[in-house]
């Protein structure tokens, strides 16, 4: 082909292929491209556009600004005006763009047919079908079960419901029930209060993983944070944080305490605590205390001790340390709620904040959490019961998927309903076992809102086309059938003319919608409203002495069991997303699958290891799950986490491990909840199974790499007079040294190279750092990262540039457990080991202090790889972008989320963290099209960006005014294996603790 016939056909059609075949490599089918003749508005080609709308991956509801280039989201990052995260993200909000790429989503109305088949249909007919089984349905039974709907769509669907003659059943696996009872039991309310952790100067949890799943995970750890991370010259009083329960998971790991209670005894402890605040006046007394006072003195602490098992010392230690402290905050929930007895736990708990004076401060009801409104579990056994007494002839769900979180009951009840209809996304548990699939927009396709706080008006809007045209939303299809005209975004507006009313300012209606579509929604300041004891608060006292808590005394030959939410996974809705699946448990590493913790003293005694196989028989069910041996947990307890063991939802999670729901029991607790916790019995299998775990080495092995400093050390420390002394280079040798680096500078200084360049480094605060891994998502989702699979990562081929390593250390005199943790990615070193052995220079140093890769110059000898003493380089084995290949990491349309300012590597490369060098040059561009220099802050990595805890910070280390340089420089601050000489450009902050736990 010459010169002429090539420039030709690239003009008319993109000749990549044309070219190829021209030289005999083909055949390619020829692409046309075809040019805007009308752009889309706000659409620049190669520009970003952002949009506000609001995360619904879990109850939270926090503010999201969604990325979009050419018409296709690409990355989600959090809104810094929403009270809620305040910016910040986790790596289940980042996922979110996998459901709405989801491969397995349902792209039209099915319909199952006489054969029993999934039939297409079209929307009149599925419209119609449903129509006619609503009005064969009236007064024969109807019930619309939905997960928690705060906003327009719950107010739809519960007025719908009503028209037709049935009942809205609101449903949440994990719907805080003891949390509400309890809050009833003390205080009369059944409201969910505000938890101002950043304000708090002692914390106790009582089981609450306020970081994981518990109510606000990203705002309260952003608070928690604020609270608990060291500044220097700030109020010296750094909040302490103590943890309470058997059990330690994503939480427990940053507490300076952590206390491993008997399962069940938690709100023993609390009373025990407030027994000896109000005994020893230890602060102001309320008046009404007079109603609790039976309660405390049955609990004081030499009554409680033998059956909390913790001294009564320590006990008296913690009350005075909470009441001194002027400022406590002591939470409870998650695995405290998951006793039988969790109301009365949630209620002592909350008895000890009242009597320190912390209701009003710390405990605010008035800005209530929206769970408060979640439904109960109670509501859906007895739906159940009427569906098995053939009670229910139509039922309707939406945004629930009860089939697999309650798999024995509700799956045979089920069976007895003539007609069941969902409103899926996809073809989960529920959605299969239905007869009409109605599938609905993706969160990020369409118009909703929510209240997830008193005060907080978040709005939803869609930020893309739909990616599959022939669905659609929920809400138009509930005004069609309800003969209500217009659409859903109007029936929305119609409900925002009241707010409008309230705090529109004197605007027109369309001046107020455009402005809170542009901030994300209305955000109010709610005050707190004054609370008092309830009538019922003197029945908190739970029975002291030797009948066992839980019905049972927990030993390693019948422990107890608990079912706990996945931090990323959650209750099984984030299963079908495989950023999510590849992400490692914060504590134990373990991807893909799911697995049962045990204590190492009762392994030994049950005679297992990592990997072996037994089988937990409950009253409820059996199951069979690989064992993990955990210092984290007690010996008379076991643990595993609910989200796997799908039947169906598609491709990622459909028949992996083991389904925890289905050793649990299907009758609602006294308080109308659900019991997480049940006896087993174990038994060996014989047989065994590879962990798919990405955790290294669980020991330091003395290299020093997490450091800690206790806070009395950290305070006395001067600028400049750093604990640890870096000295590579022995006194004779400076001078020597100095005269090569000059020397070398000098030889270095040409072309590219010369003249000023910034040097980008980063400061991670360790003290700040919890291991939460969104980091970790946000760095696949900016940087084109391939999931590989279970396979594969049994085989260490994880292409993850960021990793949370987790270290366990001995408590204080050998006993207890400490954990620390530390995000470990490329160190950019100034003198990288990697760069010298590339024999094709794809390694090479920038201008700017970065270790570049150079992908189509890399021959894939992995000499860096092996050079390297971080172990942060990843080998591309496989074509992951191969598409139909064995290996596909981006089935269509899921490659519709890559980021197009990245390459997606191929087979045979290396890759690593480059510090997101495509925002790096972005802002770069910017900053010399506006003809200034680029300023501090203009530039956040993905990682930066998403951190709940802000522990990471990203500048030019040579502007010595920039926030990085400032950390670099304080004496916490040291570098990873610094012997070593390779200068890394992350500086690390050293952790700081309470005295006695460092």
């Amino acid at each position: 082909m010459d010169r002429r016939r090539f420039l030709k056909v690239v003009g008319a059609t993109g000749g990549g292929a044309a070219a190829l075949a021209g030289c005999g490599i083909g055949p390619e089918p020829t692409e046309h491209l075809v040019p805007y003749v009308v752009p889309p508005e706000n659409q620049v080609p190669g520009i970003a556009t952002y949009y506000a709308t609001t995360c619904r991956e879990c109850a939270a509801g926090c503010g999201l600004h969604a990325k979009v280039r050419e018409g296709r989201v690409i990355k989600l990052e959090g809104n810094p005006e929403s009270p809620i995260n305040q910016g910040r993200l986790c790596a289940r909000g980042q996922a979110a763009l996998q459901g709405l790429y989801n491969p397995d989503r349902v792209t039209d109305p099915m319909a199952r047919g006489a054969n029993g088949e999934w039939q297409k249909v079209t929307w009149d007919d599925a419209i119609g079908r449903l129509q006619a089984k609503a009005k064969e349905a009236r007064g024969k039974g109807i019930a619309f079960v939905t997960g928690l709907e705060s906003g327009s769509f719950g107010e739809l669907v519960e007025a719908w419901t009503k028209l037709i003659g049935g009942r809205h059943v609101t449903y949440e696996p994990f719907a805080f029930e003891a949390l509400r009872a309890g809050n009833r039991i003390a205080f009369g309310t059944a409201a969910i209060p505000w938890y101002d952790f950043a304000n708090a100067r002692y914390i106790v949890s009582f089981g609450a993983d306020f970081m994981e799943t518990w109510l606000s995970p990203v705002g309260y750890q952003n608070g928690f944070t604020r609270a608990h991370a060291f500044t220097a010259g700030r109020d010296p009083s750094m909040a302490k944080f103590v943890y309470v329960g058997p059990r330690l998971a994503l939480t427990g790991m940053s507490a300076d305490q952590w206390i491993a209670a008997a399962p069940g005894t938690e709100g023993m402890l609390a009373l025990a605590m407030a027994q000896v605040i109000v005994a020893r006046r230890l602060a102001p007394l309320p008046a009404d205390v007079a109603r609790v006072r039976a309660a405390l003195d049955a609990h004081a602490p030499e009554r409680v001790t033998a059956t909390i098992g913790i001294e009564a010392n320590v006990i008296t230690r913690l009350a005075r340390e909470f009441a001194a402290s002027r400022g406590g905050l002591a939470v409870a929930g998650g695995i405290a709620a998951q006793y039988p007895n969790g109301a009365e736990i949630v209620a002592a708990v909350n008895i000890l904040n009242y009597v320190a004076g912390q209701v009003g401060k710390t405990v605010k009801f008035g800005p209530d959490h929206a769970l408060g409104g979640a439904g109960s579990f109670r509501d859906l056994t007895a739906l159940a019961a009427e569906m098995s007494a053939g009670q229910v002839a139509l039922l309707l769900v939406h945004g629930a998927n009860p089939v697999h979180s309650l798999p024995a009951a509700f799956s045979q009840a089920l069976g007895r309903v003539r007609y069941k209809v969902s409103f899926s996304s996809y073809l989960d548990e529920t959605a299969a076992a239905s007869d009409l699939v109605l599938p609905d927009f993706h969160p990020l396709e369409q118009w909703n809102d929510s209240e997830p706080r008193t005060g907080v008006h978040a709005l939803q809007q869609p930020v893309m086309q739909p990616v599959f045209p022939n669905t659609r939303h929920a809400g138009d299809m509930l005004l069609h059938l309800a003969g209500r005209p217009g659409t859903f975004k109007d029936y929305l507006q119609g409900r925002w003319q009241e707010l409008h009313r309230r705090y529109g300012r004197g605007r027109a209606f369309e001046e107020f919608w455009d402005d809170a579509l542009q901030h994300g929604g209305i955000y109010t300041d709610v005050p707190s409203r004054p609370t008092r004891l309830g009538p019922e608060a003197g029945r908190t006292a739970e029975p002291v002495g030797d009948a066992p808590v839980l019905g049972w005394q927990p030993s390693s030959q019948q422990p107890a069991l608990l079912v706990c939410p996945s931090p990323a996974l959650h209750d099984g809705r984030g299963a079908n997303k495989p950023w999510l699946q590849e992400l490692p448990d914060p504590v134990s590493k373990i991807t893909w699958h799911a697995w049962v913790e045990v204590h190492p003293e009762t392994a030994a005694h049950w005679g297992v290891v990592n990997g072996d196989v037994v089988l937990l028989t409950s009253p409820h069910g059996t199951v069979r799950a690989p064992v993990w041996v955990t210092p984290g947990i007690r010996p008379d307890t076991v643990a595993v986490p609910a989200g796997q063991g799908h039947k169906a939802y598609g491709r990622y999670a459909r028949d992996r491990s083991f389904n925890a729901f289905e050793l649990l029991g299907g009758d609602a607790t006294a308080f109308g909840g659900r019991a997480f916790s049940v006896r087993v019995a174990v038994a060996k299998t014989g047989d065994h199974r590879f962990l798919a775990t990405l955790e290294g080495d669980p020991r330091e092995l003395g290299e020093e790499i997490v450091r800690a400093l206790p806070l009395t050390q950290a305070q006395a420390l001067a600028p400049g007079r750093q604990p640890w002394h870096e000295e590579v280079v022995p006194p004779s040798a400076e001078g020597a040294m100095q005269g090569w680096a000059e020397a070398q500078r000098k030889r270095a200084n040409l072309d590219y190279y010369s003249g000023e360049h910034p040097r980008w480094g980063m400061a991670i605060d360790l003290a700040k750092c919890t291991g939460c891994s969104a980091c970790v998502t946000a760095c696949y989702a900016e940087n084109n990262l391939a999931t590989v699979g279970e396979d594969l990562i049994l085989r260490r081929r994880q292409m993850a540039w960021m990793r949370i390593e987790r270290y366990w250390r001995p408590g204080e005199d050998g006993r207890g457990l400490r954990v620390a943790v530390t995000p470990m990615l490329c160190q950019q070193c100034t003198l990288a080991p990697c760069e010298p052995v590339c024999p094709v220079f794809a390694a090479y140093h920038t201008p700017d202090g970065l270790n570049g890769q150079v992908y189509n110059r890399c021959v894939g000898t992995r000499y860096c790889a092996n050079n390297c003493p971080y172990k942060v380089r990843h080998f591309n084995w496989y074509d992951y972008a191969e598409r139909g290949g064995e290996w596909e990491s981006w089935p269509d349309p899921l490659n519709m989320l890559l980021n197009p300012d990245v390459t997606v590597r191929e087979k045979g490369v290396m890759e690593k963290c480059t510090f997101c060098v495509q925002r790096i040059r972005g802002a770069q561009n910017r900053a010399r099209l506006e003809d200034r220099p680029v300023a501090d802050g203009d530039i956040t990595p993905a990682c930066a960006q998403a951190c709940p805890s802000e522990a990471i910070v990203f500048g030019d280390l040579h502007d010595p005014a920039s926030r990085v340089a400032q950390l670099a420089r304080q004496p916490r601050g040291y570098h990873v294996l610094e012997e070593l000489n390779t200068q890394p450009a992350i500086t690390y902050l050293a952790r700081v603790v309470h005295d006695g736990t460092a």
